[in-house]
C-alpha cells in the first residue's frame, strides 16, 4: 500500500505512465478525452478547497506588491518569453508562451514553505494569479499567437471560468460550512488529483497518438529546452521584484516557476493540439518537479 500511495503521489509516474498509455493504447484512451473537463474542475476543486480565505485576507494588506508582480508575472513576462524564444528557439516559441502566461500552481503555497519563503504571500499570488488569469491568459495568447493561429479568444476565457473559477468558488462554500470534516481529508487530494491528471492527459495525448508518435524525435531536445527555461525561470522569478524581503522573493521565484501546468496542458489538448506545442508542455512536468530540488538546497544556504 505505501508503494501504491508513493507512485500516486509522483507527478513523474503519473505522467509517464499517461504519456505510455496515450500513445500505445489510444483508442481504449480516447474514451477519457469527453471527460478532461470535468477532470480539471475536480482537480482545482479539491486545490481550492486547501486554500486559506482568512490568509489571503491578510496577505493582501500588501496589495501594491501583490499588483505589481502580478502585472510582472501575467503580462510582462509572457511577452518577454515571447520575443527571446521566437529569436533563439521559434519552434518553441508557443509553447514557452503558454506555459509563462499561466497563474501560479495551486502547490505554489506548500513548495513556498519547503524552501523557507514567506507563505502566506505565495498563497495570495496563488489567488490572484488565477483569477486573473481568466482575463490575461486569452488576451495574452491573442496578442503574441494569434497572428499565426486562429483562437476564440471567448471561449478560452469561458473555458477558464468554467474550469477554475466556478470550482473555485463551490470550493469555498463548501469549505465554509464543512470545514472541519473536510480537514479531515486533505490527504486524499493529492492522489486523487494526480490520477485525474494522468486521465487527462491519457486522453489527450490518445487524440493525437499518430502525430506524436512521428514526433518522438522531439523529446529530447524538447526536454532540453525546457530545462533551460526552468532554470532561467528561477533567476527572473527571484529578480522579478527586488524590492522584497528575501523571504518574500522565495515565494516570489515559486509562484512563476512552479506555474499551474495542468491548465497549461488542458489549454493545449482543446486549443493547440499540435505536436509541436502539445509534446513541450506535456513535458514540462518533468522539470517542473525535479528543479525543486536543486532550489531547496539554493534556498537554505542563502538563507
Amino acid at each position: 500500500m505505501k508503494i501504491i500511495l508513493h507512485l500516486l503521489g509522483s507527478y513523474i509516474t503519473i505522467v509517464t505512465i499517461a504519456l505510455l498509455a496515450g500513445m500505445f493504447w489510444p483508442e481504449q484512451m480516447k474514451l477519457l478525452n469527453p471527460w478532461s473537463t470535468l477532470f480539471l474542475q475536480i482537480i482545482f476543486f479539491l486545490s481550492s478547497l486547501k486554500l486559506d480565505t482568512h490568509a489571503i485576507i491578510r496577505g493582501m494588506r500588501e496589495w501594491k506588491a501583490i499588483a505589481l508582480v502580478n502585472i510582472n508575472m501575467l503580462v510582462v513576462f509572457p511577452i518577454v518569453t515571447f520575443f527571446i524564444a521566437r529569436s533563439i528557439v521559434p519552434d518553441y516559441a508557443s509553447a514557452l508562451v503558454l506555459l509563462a502566461a499561466m497563474p501560479a500552481g495551486m502547490t505554489s503555497a506548500l513548495f513556498t514553505d519547503l524552501v523557507g519563503g514567506a507563505t502566506e504571500f505565495a498563497l495570495v499570488l496563488s489567488a490572484t494569479t488565477s483569477l486573473l488569469g481568466t482575463i490575461t491568459i486569452p488576451l495574452i495568447i491573442q496578442i503574441l499567437l494569434g497572428s499565426s493561429i486562429t483562437l476564440p479568444t471567448g471561449k478560452i476565457f469561458l473555458t477558464l471560468v468554467y474550469v477554475f473559477v466556478i470550482p473555485f468558488l463551490f470550493a469555498q462554500i463548501v469549505r465554509h460550512i464543512f470545514h472541519d470534516r473536510i480537514k479531515t481529508t486533505f490527504f486524499t487530494f493529492k492522489p486523487i488529483s494526480l490520477v485525474l491528471l494522468g486521465c487527462l492527459i491519457a486522453g489527450i495525448i490518445a487524440m493525437q497518438a499518430g502525430s506524436i508518435q512521428t514526433s518522438i524525435s522531439q523529446f529530447i531536445p524538447a526536454i532540453i529546452v525546457l530545462c533551460i527555461f526552468f532554470g532561467l525561470l528561477h533567476v527572473v522569478g527571484y529578480w522579478t521584484a527586488p524590492w522584497l524581503e528575501h523571504r518574500k522573493r522565495l515565494a516570489t521565484t515559486v509562484c512563476l516557476t512552479y506555474m499551474n501546468f495542468t491548465l497549461a496542458i488542458y489549454l493545449s489538448g482543446t486549443f493547440f493540439p499540435e505536436s509541436s506545442i502539445l509534446i513541450p508542455v506535456i513535458l514540462s512536468v518533468f522539470p517542473w518537479s525535479l528543479s525543486l530540488i536543486p532550489f531547496q538546497l539554493w534556498a537554505r544556504r542563502s538563507s
